[in-house]
């Protein structure tokens, strides 16, 4: 009984550091992904991230990390049943799309936002946004938004028009498979379409230039 109650405590520090080496272990991975220079080239936000912000994450630049409007949303869609998703923000889907750790538990979703809050310490939310944008999964062997431009319409994610634009941001829901189909084509063309017409009615607060 006595030798039971000495081990008790070790095996808590135990859990803790190991608790500890994996997170500095995740926020080393992330600071792989991450190059400060991007928040000054572009200067302002291109016609892609802001199509980005419409159609993921519309509050973005007004939340640490965690939007709590809509994860509070989600949970009450998930208490009464209906259909509901993951109320992920960009940078939720950053550490993600870094780490790796894509299983669906509430364990999981907690620590993705424990690292998306930490991170906002570290870099400016433009830093983020690129450079999710840079490894996000845009289809079968298509990382990051400009291999994604390059693919679809053979030009720079800097250089895409407004259609162009909403079409690859649409992908990040719908990637694109190895063999396109005409039912793939409609979704990612009707969320394109859904995220330009919110464009359009929002154009002057989009303006707003990178933090």
């Amino acid at each position: 009984m006595i030798q039971l109650e000495d081990q008790e405590p070790k095996l808590k520090i135990i859990s803790i550091r190991k608790s500890l080496i994996k997170l500095h272990t995740d926020l080393f991975k992330i600071e792989q992904y991450v190059d400060a220079y991007m928040a000054y080239y572009p200067s302002e936000i291109t016609n892609l991230e802001k199509l980005v912000l419409i159609l993921e994450d519309r509050r973005f630049f007004d939340h640490r990390g965690i939007d709590l409007k809509s994860t509070l949303r989600e949970v009450i869609r998930a208490v009464t049943f209906r259909r509901h998703g993951g109320a992920s923000t960009i940078d939720m889907q950053f550490v993600r799309t870094v780490t790796g750790y894509k299983t669906k538990t509430i364990r999981r979703k907690l620590y993705e936002m424990l690292l998306a809050t930490i991170i906002q310490f570290r870099y400016s939310k433009v830093v983020i946004l690129r450079s999710y944008l840079l490894c996000a999964f845009f289809g079968s062997h298509i990382t990051g938004t400009n291999s994604a431009a390059t693919k679809i319409y053979q030009k720079n994610d800097t250089e895409l028009s407004v259609d162009e634009a909403s079409f690859i941001a649409a992908m990040l829901v719908y990637p694109r498979p190895v063999l396109p189909t005409e039912l793939w084509q409609s979704r990612v063309q009707r969320r394109a379409d859904y995220g330009k017409r919110i464009y359009i009615a929002s154009k002057d607060r989009l303006k707003k230039k990178p933090t």
